[in-house]
């Protein structure tokens, strides 16, 4: 027995209204209502590392955020970012007792402020990786371990946007209330 097309497609078209009647929508989409943009928005960038890659990352995804870089501002944002921090824990030895597992933590401290208002008080973020250790590949894993950094710092930098995103939608509620 062969299914109408008509029918299919009205259940497409009624399944694509029940998802959107639900709050389903994709990852990374952001509507204009859920949290506000940075679109615009002035941002001072102080950091401990003003030359270091971290604050290259951030300065990136502030960019692509629409974001304004200034170096003053009266009502805009105050991103202050302390040192990138590295750190290197085995997790796990293999028969030899060597690093057979290893975790990786990527971590800078931060602060928002906007004017007199603190939005994030003294805080670290901080981004957690494990890598598996092969010691008869002594030169991969040193390509290897410089890539995770770069990836950690890139993924850090993404984190504190999203972190500055949340508190201005935060501030912004209670602005509101």
């Amino acid at each position: 027995m062969k299914t109408p097309k008509f029918c299919l497609s009205s259940v497409f078209i009624l399944s694509i209204f029940l998802l959107a009647g639900c709050g389903f929508k994709l990852k990374g989409t952001q509507g204009s209502f859920d949290s506000p943009s940075l679109v615009g928005t002035e941002v001072v960038l102080i950091s401990g590392e003003p030359r270091g890659e971290l604050n290259t990352a951030l300065r990136e995804q502030l960019r692509l955020q629409g974001a304004i870089i200034v170096t003053q501002t009266e009502i805009g944002l105050v991103l202050r970012l302390g040192e990138e921090r590295f750190q290197q824990r085995n997790l796990s030895l293999n028969a030899q007792a060597t690093a057979a597992e290893i975790e990786l933590t990527m971590m800078a401290d931060l602060n928002l402020s906007q004017g007199t208002v603190a939005l994030i008080a003294d805080t670290d973020a901080r981004v957690v990786r494990q890598f598996l250790d092969d010691p008869l590949n002594v030169v991969g894993k040193t390509e290897e371990l410089e890539l995770l950094r770069e990836e950690m710092r890139e993924d850090l930098a993404a984190q504190i946007i999203r972190r500055v995103t949340h508190s201005l939608n935060k501030q912004l509620n209670a602005d509101q209330t």
